[in-house]
């Protein structure tokens, strides 16, 4: 609820109990919890203020925010602090708490972080050892992005051999955690988990013990509800490890929760139970690391290696057991692999690795334009006040404007390079670079 609202219903409580008999305070009472009930059951616009998980709350990267500068500069900071630790992670929100991970490489810990939103002083630290495993030159100990819900922020990210899941109040006190032995990727933990239909949901991969799984918890408790076990095994007995963080997709008032792995394909996983609701395998041989992206009616990713992404498929998933196929995309058509895509307007937006922007036709794939920005991406664009903002790696965020005409707006230059994806939430948006914690609020 409205913390405002939320206040003048207590305040009206408050002044009936002091003037009415007994059954009329009961009865005032009861009209008190109805709208709170309410509130638990039912999304409201409280909940555009936050930003929960991985690219907002239904992971497609579109934010609410109004008068943030085409160009931004120091003095459009509303807040900058300095990090100690490193981590590619993004950060995340819920109420007026920012959530963040980093890796103290001086003491070995991995820590969760919690600021105040507004004037950015830190509230808490929640730290722990991590036993060191394998990673991909460009990875880190912290780039999985934590999901946030009104009673903790959950954690899943790989120490030494196992994967680990952990549950944190939101004053930094371990509710509980998990670890499942002999399950690490064997290029780092990257896929950030997501929270559906009340249920904690994240899929990894392990080349070595040749494992892959979809796990749904209990957030209360960490118990398993359910597990899906994927194919892990490809054409020569090739593992090929997927790093996309699942996504959800509202079919006929019914979440699906979409998730993708190159020797399985895809899935649409009903997220109480498990079940899979349908499937689409496709011919895929190539790595998973950007995430899956939607509209709401249909569901895109790409698969790829060497820094560029080579294959895509649109899929329009329905009721039957497989989706249908919108059309697919190769290595010429301007495809990213790291940063996530973008959909909005019916546009289809890929954001290359190499600073290539091309924009698609989302419905049938059609290229609309194809231009060269510069630069250096890991980072996956988000839209915000009518633009797309993308961070690079040489440490510069760029702003390109909406629609089917290109046109760069902006280019704010940032003391350092940045691989986190932005967070918008509070007419703010929030930037981690590799060096600093950045707040910019929204004139």
């Amino acid at each position: 609820m409205n913390p405002v609202a939320q206040q003048g219903l207590v305040a009206l409580v408050a002044y009936a109990t002091n003037t009415l008999s007994s059954s009329e305070m009961m009865f005032c009472r009861s009209l008190f919890f109805v709208p709170a009930l309410i509130a638990t059951l039912l999304p409201v616009a409280n909940y555009a203020q936050d930003w929960p998980r991985f690219r907002g709350i239904d992971g497609n990267g579109v934010g609410k925010i109004a008068g943030l500068p085409d160009e931004i500069t120091k003095a459009d900071y509303e807040w900058a602090i300095k990090l100690d630790g490193i981590g590619h992670s993004s950060p995340v929100l819920w109420g007026d708490r920012l959530f963040l991970t980093s890796f103290d490489k001086d003491s070995g810990e991995r820590r969760v972080e919690c600021y105040d939103c507004a004037s950015g002083m830190q509230e808490w630290t929640w730290a722990a050892p991590v036993a060191e495993h394998n990673l991909h030159k460009y990875n880190n100990f912290a780039s999985s992005t934590p999901v946030a819900n009104a009673a903790a922020v959950f954690i899943v990210w790989g120490s030494g051999k196992s994967t680990e899941a952990i549950a944190l109040s939101h004053d930094g006190k371990e509710l509980w955690k998990r670890d499942w032995t002999a399950f690490t990727s064997d290029h780092g933990f990257a896929a950030s988990p997501v929270i559906v239909d009340g249920v904690l949901i994240f899929h990894t991969d392990s080349v070595k013990e040749k494992r892959s799984q979809v796990m749904g918890l209990d957030p209360a408790t960490g118990e398993t509800i359910w597990e899906v076990k994927r194919v892990t095994e490809g054409e020569d007995d090739k593992h090929v490890t997927s790093y996309s963080t699942p996504t959800v997709l509202n079919i006929g008032g019914v979440n699906t929760v979409v998730v993708f792995q190159t020797n399985d394909g895809w899935k649409g996983l009903a997220p109480g139970t498990g079940e899979v609701v349908w499937e689409y395998a496709g011919d895929y041989n190539l790595r998973s690391v950007g995430s899956i992206v939607s509209d709401g009616k249909m569901v895109f990713t790409t698969v790829g290696s060497g820094g560029k992404g080579k294959v895509a498929t649109a899929l329009k998933p329905g009721k039957s057991s497989e989706p249908k196929v919108l059309y697919e995309l190769g290595i010429a058509d301007g495809l990213g692999y790291v940063p996530t895509p973008l959909i909005h307007d019916g546009l289809l937006y890929l954001w290359g690795d190499g600073g290539v922007l091309t924009c698609r036709n989302a419905k049938n794939g059609e290229q609309v334009y194809e231009e060269r920005i510069s630069g250096n991406f890991f980072s996956s664009p988000v839209i915000a006040d009518g633009k797309i903002y993308c961070g690079s790696r040489d440490g510069e965020l760029v702003a390109v404007a909406l629609g089917k005409k290109f046109e760069i707006v902006g280019r704010s230059h940032l003391d350092s390079g940045m691989n986190a994806t932005p967070a918008i939430a509070k007419n703010r948006m929030f930037l981690r670079t590799d060096t600093h914690l950045i707040s910019i609020l929204g004139k």
